[in-house]
């Protein structure tokens, strides 16, 4: 099954270890994402990294693991 998801619950998922990044690693189901939203990420990373308390490059590698699914 294919669902697309906004920038949103990206973000949603890159802010803490959730359902919702539980949902995006789930095998079985494919995630389609506007380019944009990824323009979006790398824009706001410095705000993702204060309020996850990741660092830039954890947020960066969450990101590859969530993108490879």
């Amino acid at each position: 099954m294919k669902f697309v998801i906004d920038t949103n619950v990206l973000i949603s998922a890159l802010l803490k270890d959730s359902v919702t990044r539980e949902i995006l690693l789930f095998p079985s189901l494919e995630f389609l994402l506007p380019e944009y939203a990824l323009e979006e990420v790398d824009a706001h990373k410095g705000e993702i990294s204060k309020r996850s308390g990741l660092s830039v490059e954890e947020i960066d590698i969450v990101l590859s693991v969530l993108l490879e699914n």
